[in-house]
């Protein structure tokens, strides 16, 4: 078979940067002129607040330890290189899932693969433009915390210098696997699958790493008697199974300059050489398997449970015209693993914070003193309960316009009133919100040694907080819908998902302001005052729950066939 990135396909850099400049110009038009830039704008700003709030943190804690002694500095590269293999690790993880969707599932693909512009300059612009889409990881998480360990430990220009030819090189490492992996995965199963299959793996990674973390009990590490003791087991560590690879010498040379050593220029060299064997590596296996790949890549999704009765019966509890658009969206979800492993994920953090409630020292509070301050506890927990409630609604109910993708104009075609089609989406997503809430709130309570009156009380809190998010979220999913996304998680990560998790939270902020206000009240003695402070929330959550959720379908339907 000749090989398609032969010496008669040469590489052009000006065709590459033609294949790239459409994704360039639809983000500039995306930030500049689209109507929801502002969006987008307040998501930069948020984007940079916390890239510089982590970068004044991690400075402030290595500029207060750095002077502690000298197993602090010692302790400082051992974490560093700990930081960069785990990175690298997640790099390459999400490289798989990029690459999946870059080379083989994206909608433009059919186009650019008809024009005459050459295969080598065709996987050059896939590869930028996977290295591209996941190197944000590293830039937003990765950057500030080296930079800033940089600046508090007084290295010198070398360590900078080095930062910025490491970094780089450990990304394109990153993309080359992601690539290559991608490619031969893609040629085992169809690309869908695959990246299902990856995805699915991803939340399962992720439970069980925070389920461990937990299990470590890591608020014991604040303890001044036992930090001497944690500071020799990481000094111990050799991580001699990562010695030979690109994040250990990364480490090693970073490592050194920290601390103000010479240049490890053998560690930087073969940095230099494994990134040019990773874009070698990616450039041969998408020559060797993309077509077949592709070829594969176009089969469709196998349509599972389209003749089961199960969800029709689920739905029966529901009003008769939400019944058939409730079934659709259960089907769905059941259908792609990507959507309900989050289910997954989500018991794992409901597990970890009732096991994090378990291990509060509550037991030291005795008498009406102790009693009080345990169930203000148990009703602070309504906040994080909004806050996970929130987030199952972002998932799910924040994207149900969106997840109808091209097939939109069916739906807004059909003789059904808008305000049915958003309450019977939001219907099936508000289950796990309450199961979530109720767990979160009850569990929590319980194990705190609440009353059962103030129990009884934060579970009909839960449920309007749950019905005040769920209308929040179908409501401005339906203002903002984004029908070009590839699935769910990427319309669930957008501005306006972030924008709404805001307002989210501004809203369980007000809700449990006015109880505080309420209980206060009462306290005090001023009953009337109380009792309207009461109500108000209750009024606020039945409200927010019902009239965004007409007003957003009014705003959806004038879109039209678009």
């Amino acid at each position: 078979m000749a090989n398609p990135f032969g010496s008669a396909q040469s590489l052009d850099l000006g065709t590459v940067r033609r294949l790239l400049r459409p994704r360039i110009q639809s983000l500039g038009n995306v930030l500049l002129r689209s109507e929801r830039r502002w969006l987008y704008g307040g998501f930069i700003g948020l984007a940079f607040l916390f890239w510089a709030g982590l970068f004044a943190g991690i400075y402030f804690l290595v500029d207060s330890a750095w002077s502690q002694g000298a197993m602090v500095p010692l302790l400082a590269t051992a974490f560093l290189k700990v930081l960069l293999i785990s990175l690298s690790g997640l790099l390459s993880f999400s490289n798989v899932i990029t690459a999946l969707s870059v080379y083989y599932l994206s909608d433009d693909l059919e186009l650019v693969l008809s024009l005459p512009t050459g295969r080598t300059n065709f996987h050059t612009a896939r590869f930028v433009d996977t290295l591209t889409q996941s190197s944000w990881m590293m830039l937003v998480f990765g950057l500030p915390v080296f930079l800033a360990a940089g600046f508090a430990a007084r290295s010198g220009w070398p360590y900078f210098a080095a930062l910025f030819f490491v970094i780089p090189s450990l990304l394109v490492i990153s993309t080359g696997v992601g690539v290559a992996l991608a490619t031969a995965l893609v040629n085992l199963f169809s690309a869908r699958r695959a990246r299902d299959v990856l995805m699915f793996c991803a939340v399962l990674v992720i439970a069980g790493l925070l389920i461990f973390l937990r299990s470590l009990r890591p608020e014991q590490l604040v303890d001044a008697q036992a930090f001497s003791d944690l500071a020799g087991y990481m000094v111990a560590i050799r991580l001699d199974v990562f010695a030979n690879t690109p994040p250990g010498w990364a480490g090693d040379v970073l490592g050194g300059l920290l601390l103000n050593s010479p240049t490890r220029w053998v560690e930087l060299v073969r940095l230099g050489a494994a990134a040019g064997a990773a874009m070698a590596v990616a450039r041969w296996a998408t020559a060797w398997g993309f077509d077949a790949g592709w070829a594969r890549s176009q089969e469709a999704r196998s349509a599972r449970f389209h003749a089961s009765r199960t969800f029709d019966l689920v739905v029966r509890v529901l009003p008769r015209p939400w019944r058939p658009i409730a079934a659709k969206e259960l089907r769905i979800l059941f259908r792609d693993p990507a959507q309900w492993s989050q289910l997954l994920l989500l018991a794992a953090l409901c597990a970890i914070y009732l096991v994090s409630v378990g291990f509060l020292p509550m037991s030291a509070f005795r008498g009406t003193t102790g009693q009080w301050l345990r169930e203000g506890v148990s009703f602070l927990n309504l906040g994080m309960a909004g806050f996970v409630m929130a987030a199952v609604a972002a998932r799910f109910q924040f994207t149900g316009i969106s997840r109808e993708g091209r097939s939109w104009w069916i739906l807004r075609g059909a003789p059904v009133d808008p305000v049915v089609v958003l309450r019977a989406k939001a219907s099936f997503g508000l289950v796990p919100m309450i199961v979530v809430g109720q767990v979160v709130v009850v569990g929590s309570g319980y194990l705190l040694g609440a009353r059962p009156l103030l129990l009884a009380a934060e579970a009909a809190l839960a449920l309007l907080l749950a019905w005040a998010i769920s209308g929040l979220a179908s409501a401005l999913g339906a203002i903002w819908p984004d029908f070009s996304a590839e699935n769910a998680a990427r319309a669930a990560a957008s501005p306006a998902a972030v924008f709404f998790m805001v307002i989210a939270q501004v809203l369980v902020s007000v809700v449990l302001a006015f109880l505080v206000l309420s209980a206060y009240l009462a306290y005090k003695g001023h009953f009337v005052g109380a009792l309207v402070s009461g109500l108000l929330p209750v009024v606020l959550c039945l409200a927010v729950g019902h009239w965004p959720i007409r007003r957003a379908a009014a705003v959806l339907w004038s879109r039209g066939l678009q």
